[in-house]
C-alpha cells in the first residue's frame, strides 16, 4: 500500500562525537502495483542530538531496506543491508562514511538461519567476533532474532546453535511479534536490546508496533543471552515529560506532503485552511495535524470554533490509521450535524452516527481510548458530554506497522479554528 511507504528502520550510531541515523525511505508510485516504487538510503549526522541541527542527507545508491553503520577500529566504515524479494539476504558494503561514495561493491555475506524474511541486520565487534543480528520470519507472528559470527566482516558467518536468539512466537506472552532488534551497552558496560514487538490482548493489538526494552547478558567469547521482554500491559508510575525540549514535546503528524501554509499553531490554537481532500484519498494531503497515540489508555480533546466566512465545511477529531481505515468525529457545518464515520475497508466496516446540533459558540469532541474499546463523545458550549459511539478496537487491529495519529481536521472551503487540543490525558 501506499500508506506503507516512508521512512524505514532508521539505525543510530555515534562515532568520535558524531551521532549518526542510516535509512530507507521507501517511496511508493500510486499505482499500488508491486514493483512500482523505489528505495533510497541516506545517512544524516549531528554534533548535538539535542540542538534540532543535521546535516544535510547523504543519499548513496544502494537498492534494499533496513541498512546499519559498523564503524571498525582501522577506520573502516561499513554498510549492512537487506537485499529483497524474492529471497531476504544480508550483503555488506564499505563506503566513504563523508560522501556515501562506495569504497566495496555489497557483498552477500549470509542468507539468514531459517532463510525466510531476513532482514534487519546490524554487526557488531565483541572479543575478536563480528557479531551479525537480524530479523527473520515476518513482522509478526513468526519474528525473531537470529545471530550468527565471524571472524572476518566477508564471513564466512557461524548459526548460533541455539537460534533463534529471541521470539514470541509460540508463547503466550503479552508482548508478541517480538524481533528486529538492535544491542548496545549503557555507560556501565551494561548490555540492553531493543526491538519491535505489539502489545496483544485478546487478537487485538491496537498500538501497532512498538519498542520494547529488556536486559542482554553477553559473556567474554560467547553468546548473548536476552531476558522476556516483561511489560503489564501500562507505562510505569514514573512516565512522565520531565521537560518540554525538542525531544521530550510529541511531534507534529501530517499525511504525505502537507501544505503547512494551511496550518497556524500559536499556543493551544489552531487555525486550519480547509481542504476538498478527504480521508480516503490515497496520494493527496488531507488538511490534519495530529500526534501519535503514545498511552494504551487515555483520552484525546478538542474544541471547534465556528467559521467566519463559510458553512462547506467538516471539521473535529480522528483516529487515524491510513487512508483505509478511521475513525472521526465532527460537526458538518452546512447539514447542522455532529457526525461520527468508521471505515476499515480491509475488514468492509463502515458505521455513521449524526445527530442535530445547534452550534452556538463552540463544540468540543473526545475520543477515550482503552485497549479494548473506543468512545466518541461532544459537548456544545459546557454542557455534559454526549456519547455518539462506542467500538470495539478489533475494528482496527490489523498487522500494523505503526499505531495510529490522533488528530484534528478540516474539510472544505474555509478556516476553521481549533483550541485545547490535548492527546494522551490520562
Amino acid at each position: 500500500m501506499v500508506a506503507t511507504g516512508g521512512l524505514y528502520a532508521p539505525t543510530i550510531r555515534h562515532h568520535n562525537g558524531i551521532t549518526y541515523i542510516i535509512c530507507t525511505n521507501v517511496i511508493h508510485g500510486t499505482s499500488n502495483v508491486p514493483g512500482d516504487e523505489r528505495n533510497e538510503q541516506f545517512i544524516i549526522h549531528t554534533t548535538n542530538i539535542r540542538s534540532g541541527n543535521w546535516s544535510d542527507p547523504i543519499v548513496f545508491g544502494f537498492p534494499g531496506i533496513d541498512p546499519s553503520l559498523l564503524f571498525d577500529d582501522d577506520g573502516r566504515v561499513y554498510v549492512q543491508l537487506c537485499k529483497t524479494g524474492p529471497e531476504f539476504q544480508i550483503y555488506n558494503s564499505e563506503i566513504d562514511i563523508t560522501t556515501g561514495a562506495r569504497i566495496v561493491e555489497p557483498t552477500l555475506i549470509w542468507k539468514g538461519w531459517k532463510k525466510g524474511y531476513t532482514e534487519g541486520p546490524h554487526i557488531y565487534k565483541k572479543d575478536g567476533w563480528y557479531y551479525l543480528l537480524c530479523a527473520e520470519g515476518g513482522t509478526f507472528r513468526y519474528h525473531m532474532l537470529s545471530i550468527a559470527r565471524s571472524r572476518s566482516i566477508w564471513g564466512p558467518y557461524e548459526p548460533y546453535d541455539k537460534n533463534p536468539l529471541y521470539t514470541a512466537s509460540g508463547t503466550t506472552r503479552y508482548v508478541q511479534n517480538t524481533g528486529h532488534g538492535d544491542l548496545f551497552q549503557d555507560k556501565n558496560g551494561q548490555w540492553w536490546v531493543v526491538m519491535l514487538g505489539t502489545r496483544t490482548k485478546e487478537g487485538r493489538s491496537i498500538m501497532g508496533r512498538e519498542t520494547f526494552l529488556t536486559a542482554v547478558d553477553w559473556p567474554y567469547d560467547g553468546w548473548p543471552k536476552i531476558e522476556p521482554i516483561s511489560c503489564d500491559g501500562k507505562l510505569g508510575e514514573n512516565y512522565k515529560v520531565e521537560d518540554q525540549d525538542s525531544l521530550a514535546a510529541p511531534p507534529w503528524v501530517y499525511l504525505r506532503d502537507a501544505k503547512l501554509d494551511r496550518y497556524h499553531m500559536q499556543g493551544r490554537r489552531i487555525t486550519l485552511q480547509a481542504d476538498l481532500v478527504e480521508f480516503t484519498s490515497a496520494d493527496e494531503s488531507i488538511t490534519f495535524v495530529g500526534q501519535r497515540q503514545r498511552r494504551l489508555e487515555g483520552t484525546a480533546t478538542v474544541t471547534v470554533y465556528k467559521p467566519q466566512h463559510s458553512t462547506s465545511v467538516r471539521a473535529g477529531l480522528s483516529l487515524y490509521k491510513d487512508e483505509h481505515r478511521f475513525l472521526t468525529i465532527g460537526y458538518d457545518f452546512h447539514l447542522q450535524q455532529i457526525t461520527f464515520n468508521g471505515l476499515n475497508q480491509a475488514k468492509s466496516f463502515s458505521q455513521s452516527e449524526s445527530q442535530m446540533v445547534d452550534f452556538r459558540n463552540h463544540i468540543s469532541f473526545k475520543i477515550g481510548y482503552a485497549e479494548t474499546s473506543l468512545q466518541f463523545y461532544f459537548r456544545v458550549d459546557e454542557e455534559d458530554w454526549h456519547g455518539l459511539a462506542t467500538l470495539d478496537t478489533a475494528i482496527l487491529t490489523d498487522f500494523d506497522f505503526t499505531g495510529p495519529i490522533i488528530g484534528i481536521f478540516a474539510i472544505g472551503d474555509d478556516v476553521v479554528e481549533f483550541g485545547d487540543f490535548e492527546v494522551d490525558v490520562v
